[in-house]
């Protein structure tokens, strides 16, 4: 009967004591790693960042826009910037 009151008092005191004694220790041993973890997890962070399309084409002005300067692609009869109709393939009949 006296050993079932050791075993009780065990219980009943030591087992929180070591919990809270098991917790701190996990703690101090993990939290190390958990602040390198996220800190690695910090430098990959994914940022935008432009990825390059090499399937774009490059395209080159071959025109400019006779009023504000701006490049001109073949195919386009009208400024992009300032909306002017191009005059370059116009010609003035006499």
């Amino acid at each position: 009967m006296m050993m079932f009151g050791w075993l009780m008092m065990l219980v009943v005191i030591g087992l929180p004591i070591f919990l809270v004694v098991l917790l701190v220790v996990a703690a101090t041993g993990f939290l190390p790693t958990l602040a390198h973890s996220e800190s690695t997890f910090q430098n990959q962070s994914t940022a935008y960042q432009p990825m390059m399309n090499s399937r774009l084409p490059v395209t080159t002005a071959t025109r400019y826009c006779s009023h504000c300067g701006a490049g001109l692609q073949s195919e386009w009869t009208h400024c992009p910037q300032c909306g002017a109709p191009d005059q370059s393939d116009r010609t003035v009949n006499d």
